[in-house]
């Protein structure tokens, strides 16, 4: 089947894409993804009218999203062959038109009852009903592969699924997001096959098989292995903690974050020598490890994690290179210390930075490396 998303907006130039892809990302969960994004101004409605009827011709399925203000005027846009077509469920402006196959879904880019939610629990089961195919998926999640060989994995995979199953990817700041979506008459072993080697592939870098975040994993594994963990950051300017305390039920195994962003502080709070500042300086493997053991030193949590480094944009007075960063996890019998050099803006630099944290806590608290 081929699927194509046509999203209107005031300003095609400055038009935020987040709810849009939150949209299709719940389209592409259910199994229909959209093979083509357009992005059409809304100022210019027989524009819109030409775009959908030329679609129609060549997609099965036709994904119309807006902000949910405009919904009540989007009847506007419409082409007649779809106003004089059969139309169903219908609320506050989303609804399905349907002309001898081809359907057209009308959508609000947000979370609610004419979104995301008018899409799970409208849109696909129309959709399962139409081609009398119900999806599921296998969700990987991995830390730190390789870009290339996941690309390859993931091209494979499409290859090998043909018709029946279909692998989409996704990459923020290093962490991957594999999905294998595959419909009721896949064969068995075809998607066993394919889970098997994405495992088999990427396992070192694996920390989840089902749809769940790095802090989700770390926390529900304190939990079970009964430990608390404290933090100290510099760089990364408290995300780590921001990661953490957004896990419901967090406060059973996180006792404290600390922002420790002056050197001052990572004396006066950690206990972290002077003179390893000095001759080390604030951004170094020592210091990383002695912010770890101060945590440890308090006596309030059985493992820590610290980071320091340089975010940039430019570096400061120590000349060394933006994105070099260390990151230290431990507990009192042994204090590990991790040296990475991120590239990127200032964000995507503390947000590698923060995931490569989660996740190397993660990794040593389950293989019982510390």
């Amino acid at each position: 089947m081929k699927n194509v998303c046509i999203a209107l907006r005031k300003s095609v130039t400055a038009a935020p894409l987040d709810g849009l892809n939150a949209l299709l990302t719940e389209f592409s969960r259910g199994g229909y993804t959209a093979q083509e994004i357009r992005i059409l101004s809304l100022s210019d409605v027989e524009n819109v009218k030409s775009v959908l009827t030329a679609a129609k011709k060549e997609y099965e399925n036709l994904f119309l999203a807006v902000d949910k203000q405009f919904l009540p005027l989007i009847k506007d846009y419409i082409p007649d062959s779809f106003l004089k077509s059969k139309f169903y469920a219908e609320y506050l402006g989303a609804g399905i038109y349907d002309d001898n196959g081809t359907s057209l879904f009308i959508c609000s880019e947000d979370s609610g009852d004419t979104g995301i939610g008018y899409v799970k629990n409208v849109c696909i089961p129309f959709l399962q009903k139409k081609y009398g195919r119900r999806f599921e998926e296998a969700i990987i999640r991995t830390m730190g592969a390789n870009a290339t060989h996941v690309e390859e994995l993931v091209h494979k995979a499409n290859q090998d699924g043909k018709n029946h199953v279909t692998c989409h990817h996704v990459r923020v700041h290093g962490e991957d997001i594999i999905k294998i979506v595959y419909d009721n008459s896949a064969p068995k072993m075809v998607v066993d096959d394919l889970v098997r080697t994405f495992v088999e592939e990427l396992n070192s870098c694996i920390y989840a098989m089902e749809d769940v975040s790095l802090a989700e994993q770390l926390i529900s594994l304190l939990k079970v292995r009964g430990r608390r963990l404290s933090v100290a950051e510099s760089f990364t300017g408290g995300g780590i903690a921001r990661q953490l305390t957004s896990v419901s039920g967090a406060s059973e195994v996180y006792f404290e974050g600390l922002n420790t962003y002056n050197e001052h502080s990572k004396i006066k709070r950690l206990g972290v020598s002077a003179n390893t500042l000095d001759e080390k300086g604030a951004v170094s493997e020592q210091t990383a490890y002695e912010m770890a053991l101060g945590l440890l030193n308090t006596g309030d949590c059985d493992v820590a994690i610290s980071t320091t480094g340089l975010a940039g944009p430019k570096s400061d007075r120590s000349g060394l290179p933006v994105g070099l960063c260390y990151i230290a996890v431990g507990t009192k019998e042994r204090i590990r210390v991790y040296q990475y050099r991120f590239d990127g803006t200032r964000n995507e630099i503390t947000e590698k930075a923060i995931r490569y944290a989660l996740y190397l806590a993660y990794k040593q608290l389950k293989d019982y490396t510390i």
